[in-house]
């Protein structure tokens, strides 16, 4: 659906004639006296019902007087519900909704300039003056608006070229060509609208950079870094070619920073082993400045914890990936020491079996989905749902991980020798092993269909072409980019996940579809991830007798003892059976 762009409020175009028409709907005057008083036979606005348009103009002026006047907001909203306003009240509501401010100014409420749609949206993001939506825009660029609610790249241009009009009351914002400034992006926000800012994009005060950290090496360090941050920066980079691995070290050295500068009031070049010491502490209970719902890293509400506190298991790993990054830093001739070598690793109970395989989808479940989406899959409009069949049986049928068959191609899949209706799939997986996995039928049919919507011929391409791709793509610039030329960047991971929730979501909202799932299924659907289809065919390949060391191969695992598992989860599914059926009996014989 294309954005509506229209964010700024109308001038009122109401004639005193409405008006007078309006008090007398509010003292109960019928509608017929009113028409034929106030208005000719042919006025528009008895077109749409005179009614109608009263109550709008009346809901109009009462929206606008609570934006320009918040103490007359509970009573105006109240008015609105009940809809029983008096003369008095209504020639206030006049007044004030007619007379917004000539010139907006930094001070004044985006909501007196803007629709409340847009207003909302910016509201969330704590900005509730025009002052602070510039602040908000200086600071992160002309990819302010990503992570805002409700505010997508067609509103966000059109709230720019608002504000660029205004610049001689409101300031400039940034140009075409903006670079952000040093001292537009400090490590944290002061005063009500208190924000942390991504590790890529901070700035720490001059004093708590470290260029003069007492832990610093002093000879010539390999990295040429002259802060904290660029030593952080230039370690993360290592890993810019595996994206979960830079995710989750960032996410862990992103908090040990904020913690040194905002809790410590140190540098990161500077901490010592009781400073080691009391992070560890700090992990179990984070401070109430670090913890904030769930939010895009883009947005101001962002905080490095979530209000979940974290597992043992989640602490021992912070710990470790700072200390290898201490290591490295040590390496580099950065810092002198290490001070996390004296430090202990949380105690953690070690799991029996740590994988979730309880989360593999039972094989009524799995077969009902298939056969749902198989059935959507026949109307022509239906092109996501042929994706969706692809990917779920890519991951389902094939056990692959969701980042394998993101970045599957259509050259390494090659029939099978041994079957010909099937194929072979060579995938890059963990630590960069490569293997191969067999291909159903059925997912060969459903990668022919999606090729199709695609525009290609599934059977004569041999190229290195994602088997997956993207039919619709996200009106903003980094998804515009990527995808310039159709067909040759496929989904990531993570877009391959949320197609997988939206997929569940129109299944579980589709009438025809309600009829085939039970309550216990629908149960096991709320928490289905890309991953429990892995589980999935893991758990159902060993159950039907396949050889677990082929089972392991398929799936990638180190040790036989991975694998091993899925037996252990198929000896679970019998008990759980045998006890349902010892509960039946029972029910029988009480009865008899």
């Amino acid at each position: 659906m294309a954005q509506h762009s229209d964010i700024i409020l109308p001038a009122l175009a109401y004639t005193r004639g409405d008006y007078t028409a309006l008090r007398a709907f509010c003292l109960k005057i019928p509608l017929d006296v009113i028409a034929d008083r106030y208005y000719s036979h042919d006025a528009p606005q008895l077109e749409t019902g005179l009614e109608r348009y009263l109550i709008a103009m009346r809901d109009d002026l009462i929206e606008r007087a609570s934006v320009n006047n918040p103490l007359l907001a509970d009573n105006l909203k109240t008015a609105r519900r009940n809809g029983h306003i008096t003369a008095r009240t209504l020639d206030l509501l006049i007044q004030i909704a007619e007379a917004p401010p000539a010139t907006p100014k930094p001070e004044q409420t985006i909501a007196m300039w803007m629709r409340p749609r847009t207003t909302a949206g910016l509201k969330a993001e704590q900005l509730v003056t025009l002052g602070d939506l510039r602040a908000f825009m200086l600071r992160r660029g002309p990819s302010w608006w990503r992570g805002v609610p409700r505010v997508g790249i067609h509103r966000a241009e059109a709230i720019a070229n608002w504000m660029r009009k205004h610049e001689a009351s409101l300031g400039s914002i940034y140009t075409g060509n903006y670079v952000p400034s040093p001292t537009q992006l400090e490590l944290l926000g002061v005063g009500q609208n208190e924000y942390m800012v991504p590790i890529k994009h901070a700035k720490a005060p001059d004093w708590l950079d470290g260029s003069a950290g007492i832990n610093r090496d002093h000879r010539f360090n390999f990295i040429s870094a002259q802060n904290d941050l660029e030593a952080i920066r230039a370690y993360l980079d290592r890993f810019s070619d595996k994206p979960h691995t830079l995710r989750s070290y960032t996410k862990e050295l992103e908090r040990f920073l904020y913690w040194c500068v905002l809790e410590a009031n140190k540098p990161l070049s500077s901490v010592l082993v009781t400073d080691c010491e009391a992070y560890k502490a700090f992990l179990k209970r984070p401070s109430a400045r670090f913890v904030g719902d769930r939010a895009p890293r883009s947005s101001t509400r962002w905080r490095p914890f979530s209000k979940e506190p974290l597992s043992p298991a989640s602490q021992l790993h912070a710990i470790v990936v700072i200390r290898s990054a201490f290591a490295y830093l040590v390496a580099v001739r950065y810092l002198a020491g290490n001070p996390w070598l004296a430090v202990k690793d949380p105690v953690v109970v070690k799991k029996v079996h740590e994988m979730q395989i309880d989360k593999a989808l039972s094989r009524d479940l799995w077969d009902e989905v298939i056969d749902r989406l198989t059935e959507r899959c026949e109307l022509p409009e239906n092109s996501q749902d042929r994706i969706a069949l692809a990917m779920m049986l890519l991951l389902g049928d094939s056990g692959l991980r969701r980042e394998e068959a993101a970045g599957a191609m259509r050259n390494a899949l090659k029939p099978n020798k041994w079957a010909y209706d099937a194929g072979q799939l060579t995938v890059i997986g963990k630590r960069n092993a490569e293997r191969i996995v067999p291909v159903s039928p059925r997912t060969l049919d459903a990668l022919r269909a999606h090729w199709i919507d695609r525009g290609l011929d599934f059977d004569t391409v041999d190229q290195p072409v994602p088997l997956l791709a993207p039919l619709i793509i996200p009106q903003h610039q980094g998804a515009i980019e990527r995808h310039a030329t159709p067909n040759v960047v496929g989904y990531t991971g993570d877009s391959l996940y949320r197609l997988f929730q939206a997929t569940l979501k129109r299944l579980k909202f589709d009438p025809d579809a309600i009829e085939g799932f039970t309550s216990e299924q629908f149960n096991e659907l709320e928490s289905a991830s890309p991953h429990a289809l892995r589980h999935t065919w893991g758990t159902l390949a060993v159950e039907d007798g396949m050889p677990l060391d082929v089972a392991q191969a398929i799936m990638g695992h180190q040790s036989p003892s991975t694998t091993a598992i899925y037996v252990q989860a198929k000896t679970k599914r019998i008990l759980e059976e045998g006890a349902k059926y010892f509960a039946k009996r029972g029910e029988k014989k009480g009865r008899a």
